[in-house]
């Protein structure tokens, strides 16, 4: 059997479960046992076929059981269990992964025991020999090892489990190797379901250390949001959840984290539009923005003290850059991930060949940057400045190696630059970075947790063996629709601020969802109303965005805004005369509204009275003479209403300022009402020119045959008018 047929089902008896499938389920575990000679499997998918029998007996017999409702639930998740077992099993046989690689390879290895026993003894070797003022990095050549251990192992002992919590809560141990094996319990646990590794999460949560218990929550959210369908089988784990809501400093430290996640859904558009927008742009007045902006002076007084004075006469030439350089600041102060295009392409360091390099927390000791401190030109060589770079939150610590190791490669006049730039930047952000801390006490837990996040992402997304993983961040990160977040989350606070970011992001179906259970609770709250109708408006759900608008102005009538938005679902639903009475209600708020003006002329328009159309056209027109946009309805209403020579004026004037193919057509119509064929067939084959394509204006021709017709033209015209054109266009 290939890997992707064992993968494949594995996924329908993991649906199955969901589903209560349980006899489809155990039928094919019970195949896959016998194929694979699973004696262990066989006999314990004996026994839980057997106890769900039973219990099928029972009920089917109407034996009252106040437990029967327990005991299902106990059967699904022994059958998760035995499922889990069944395929570690298998792919421990069949997989190339890494996982069942070093699974393998670790058969006849130490226990996790004594992995980690075997870690203390290098931690005081190295220990003694500093005090002899001998240098030592015993323990940093073993990390690795333990990494993959507490990766790849599965079945985990209560003794195991008592050792490997012990080491990541004791504070005597450095918080970058304990951080590390916290991010080798989460990948694992991300990989391949097991309980005891989702339980040691829960009980690191409560590590004095910030940027280990961090990671212990976003592995912990992460494997919770993986395994949601799972969970409420598993009493332990649930009653982890309630344990974990009883400490508001919990609540508000995943809160920010759900943000942080959401927020990673961004990270391709941003790369996307720097690429593509951004750094072409830049690239392009390179030549204008050094002289401009004094770029070789930048790194004087004058840089500190302020912005060049220069800065917005460049802009001048360029104003959508400006907003564009603006944007990538305001990600960037946001949280978002702005440095993924400039560092995924120094990643290809040996130092990341191995996956624990990718997790490890920047270290200005660690043995593999060792080299670069040999060189007199390092441009980290300062103490001050390896501080402030290790302490500071702008880079994820990923790319923070990613900059060591490449600093060696640099020509020497940009390492110069650089340390200079690096010298005063860092003292700035760090400043920054100390007032944010000041004002927003849980800025710094955030700064952290968002950093481990995008230390994961470029793990998932460009590790050279990434395919062994599945992408975490390839999930839609819909926390608001898993049973964990309602356990997690019982004031609605939090969720408010989740459906405000949505909004904010423009991701309005999943903003539309979190404010609908937001409003289930507070159905009289205006502005929830008014948002989640915007919301469904924006992804085409018209019908119920009216009913929300329409509640919205029930609760806060006279509402200038909610009043057109009504109007303007009426319209999109094809009902124009309901939208033309709520158009007039808003003229009425605010009489001089062009907008409203234009809006009250369309319903006409659709409606066709033609003439009541014209008269809000024209004074959209005498309002604002600057309008040129007012003349395509106002030519089209007059050629309708039979006023050709007034249609033909206003295409003209159309024609003037831009050639349109439709307007081409329109005047085309308006010579053929006015009898002069051979004008009629010179702007009907412009059109065709203009459009490329003749099929589409003789599709368009067609449609307006019937208002030809009502104009004045005989319909026996018509072919000789289509075959004269066909004609025309061959010569």
């Amino acid at each position: 059997m290939e890997i992707q047929e064992i993968k494949k089902l594995n996924q329908e008896i993991n649906n199955a479960l969901c589903k209560k499938q349980i006899k489809d389920a155990l039928a094919m575990i019970g195949n896959l046992a016998k194929q694979f000679q699973s004696g262990s499997i066989i006999d314990d998918h004996y026994n839980i076929q057997f106890t769900y029998k039973s219990l099928l007996s029972y009920a089917v017999e109407g034996v009252n059981d106040p437990e029967q409702q327990k005991m299902y639930d106990k059967i699904i998740g022994d059958t998760f269990n035995l499922s889990d077992r069944l395929f570690s099993f298998i792919y421990k046989q069949k997989s190339s992964d890494y996982l069942y690689q070093l699974r393998r390879q670790s058969d006849n290895a130490n226990s996790v025991e004594n992995v980690i026993s075997n870690f203390y003894d290098a931690l005081e070797r190295d220990a003694l020999a500093g005090q002899i003022g001998q240098q030592s990095n015993t323990a940093d050549e073993s990390i690795k090892h333990i990494f993959n251990k507490l990766f790849s192992v599965h079945d985990i002992s209560l003794s195991e489990h008592k050792a490997i919590v012990g080491i990541l809560l004791d504070e005597d141990v450095n918080y970058t190797y304990r951080a590390l094996f916290v991010s080798a319990i989460t990948v694992g646990l991300l990989q391949e379901f097991t309980l005891e590794k989702l339980l040691v999460l829960f009980e690191v949560c409560s590590s004095k250390t910030q940027e280990v218990r961090q990671r212990s929550l976003v592995g912990l959210i992460l494997s919770l949001y993986k395994y949601d369908d799972r969970l409420k089988y598993y009493p332990t784990i649930t009653k982890r959840i309630d344990l974990l809501v009883d400490d508001e400093k919990n609540i508000k430290a995943i809160s920010s984290l759900l943000i942080n996640l959401i927020r990673t859904r961004e990270t391709e558009k941003i790369i996307t539009k720097l690429n593509e927008e951004i750094l072409p742009e830049v690239v392009k007045m390179h030549p204008n923005l050094r002289n401009k902006l004094d770029i070789d002076d930048m790194i004087g007084e004058k840089f500190i003290e302020g912005e060049n004075p220069d800065w917005e006469d460049f802009f001048k030439d360029s104003p959508e850059l400006k907003s564009k350089l603006e944007e990538i600041t305001e990600w960037q102060m946001e949280g978002a991930d702005v440095f993924l295009s400039t560092f995924k392409t120094l990643k290809h360091f040996p130092f990341f060949n191995d996956v624990h390099n990718w997790l490890i927390p920047f270290d200005v000791k660690n043995p593999a940057l060792a080299p670069n401190y040999g060189d007199d030109q390092f441009i980290f060589g300062s103490k001050s400045v390896q501080e402030s770079l290790t302490k500071s939150g702008f880079l994820c610590n990923s790319d923070k190696y990613s900059l060591f190791l490449s600093v060696p490669f640099m020509p020497s006049f940009q390492k110069d630059m650089m340390a200079k730039m690096f010298e005063q930047q860092l003292e700035q952000i760090e400043d920054i970075e100390k007032d944010d801390s000041l004002v927003k006490p849980d800025k710094k837990e955030a700064n952290i947790n968002n950093r481990y996040i995008q230390d994961l992402y470029r793990l998932y997304k460009l590790y050279p063996h990434r395919n062994q993983f599945e992408d975490v961040f390839a999930w839609k990160m819909a926390f608001h629709k898993k049973q964990f977040f309602s356990i997690l989350f019982k004031d609605q606070s939090y969720l408010r601020q989740i459906g405000e970011f949505y909004f904010k992001k423009q991701y309005y179906l999943e903003a539309s969802e979190v404010f609908a259970i937001l409003l289930a609770d507070n159905s009289s709250h205006v502005e929830l109303i008014q948002k989640s109708a915007y919301s469904l408006q924006q992804v085409g759900k018209y019908t119920e965005a009216l009913d929300l608008y329409l509640r919205a102005d029930i609760l806060k009538p006279d509402q200038l805004w909610t009043i057109k938005k009504i109007a303007l679902m009426y319209k999109s639903i094809g009902k124009p005369q309901e939208s033309l009475n709520y158009y007039l209600q808003a003229e009425k708020i605010k009489p001089e509204d062009l907008h409203t003006q234009a809006l009250i002329g369309h319903c006409h328009l659709d409606l066709k009275n033609y003439k009541d159309a014209l008269k809000y056209y024209f004074k959209v027109e005498y309002l604002d003479s600057t309008n040129t946009k007012v003349w395509s309805p106002i030519a089209w209403c007059s050629f309708v209403s039979g006023n050709f020579e007034q249609a033909e004026k206003y295409y003209q004037k159309l024609l003037i300022s831009s050639s349109n193919n439709q307007d081409l057509i329109n005047i085309g119509h308006v010579y053929l009402c006015l009898k002069d064929r051979k004008q009629a067939l010179v702007y009907y084959k412009k059109a065709i020119n203009l459009m490329n394509n003749s099929e589409e204006f003789f599709n368009t021709f067609y449609e307006d045959k019937e208002q030809l017709i009502l104009n004045g033209v005989d319909e026996l015209d018509l072919p000789i008018i289509i075959d004269q054109l066909k004609y025309s266009i061959e010569e």
